[in-house]
This record gives C-alpha cells, structure tokens and sequence, in this order.
C-alpha cells in the first residue's frame, strides 16, 4: 500500500499532467492556429491537430491523441479495480516525456513564428 506522500504525489502527477495537456490542446493550440489563420470551425480536433501538426505546432498528431485519451482515462477513479488504476498510472508516468515534447514544439513554434 503506497504511503500517504506517495498518493499525494500520484495524485499531483494525474492533475498537473491533465492540466497541461488541457491547457496546451484546448487553449493554447486553438489560439495559435486562429491566430496563424489556420483555423477551421468546420473541422474535426483531429483534423486540426492534423493541421498542427503539419505546421510544426505538434510533432505528431497521433500521439497528441494519445496524450489526450491518457488524460481522459486517468480523471477516472478505480478504487474497487487498483490494477487498472496502476496501469493507467504507468502509462502516464510514461507519457511524461511525449508530454514535453508536445510543450516543446508548441514553444519553438511560437518563439520562431512571433519572437516571443
């Protein structure tokens, strides 16, 4: 049974991971693409994260989607199911570094179109 700090910092893992990829795919990417004139209100968030893709905004669209359904999964509680629960933690842990990438490209992207 993990330690009372160990459950906080899961718990600080699954929150601050969901907040950035939140931030970067509802917010940031959005603005972004509207600002470049690349945004589509008719298009599907796949398609859009085709297009960022394409623009160097992300370096893959597949696994933005990934990233994304991770987060998903891991807002959800399975407290009568540990291993899944377990599972979906490893699985985030692991995604930390595709994470950043995703920071990354979106930085270097706006650094070198707007020198900001």
């Amino acid at each position: 049974m993990p330690s009372e700090a160990e459950v906080r910092v899961l718990d600080q893992l699954v929150f601050r991971f969901g907040q950035l990829q939140d931030a970067l795919g509802h917010r940031v990417l959005p603005t972004v693409l509207k600002i470049t004139g690349d945004w589509r209100d008719d298009e599907t968030f796949v398609d859009k994260l085709n297009r960022a893709e394409k623009l160097k905004l992300l370096p893959s669209a597949q696994e933005w989607q990934m990233l994304r359904e991770l987060r998903n999964q891991s807002a959800h509680e399975y407290p009568d199911q540990p291993e899944v629960l377990m599972q979906n933690l490893q699985r985030l842990h692991g995604a930390v570094p595709a994470l950043e990438r995703g920071l990354d490209a979106v930085m270097a992207f706006v650094r070198g179109r707007f020198g900001v």
